[in-house]
């Protein structure tokens, strides 16, 4: 579900997984993969895992995120220019 419609629940949305990655990430820098798709099912549900790669591709690609492939984590890129 990339694009939302009105019988959408938003807490499943891409935009609002990707931004519960970020608060994770804040807290901790680096989380394996494994134990960041279980923060987001328990914190949110089981239908959040149709969209959680959905959401690690779309911080990826904006930038946010970094995957370590030899240890299977993610990780926060800092950036500077934010406040």
């Amino acid at each position: 579900m990339l694009t939302p419609t009105k019988h959408t629940n938003i807490k499943y949305s891409v935009i609002y997984i990707a931004g519960k990655v970020l608060g994770f990430l804040k807290k901790e820098t680096l989380i394996k993969y494994e134990d960041l798709k279980e923060m987001l099912v328990s914190e949110i549900g089981v239908n959040a895992k149709n969209n959680i790669d959905y959401s690690l591709t779309f911080l990826f690609s904006i930038g946010k995120i970094e995957y370590i492939k030899n240890i299977d984590a993610i990780t926060l890129i800092n950036d500077n220019n934010e406040d």
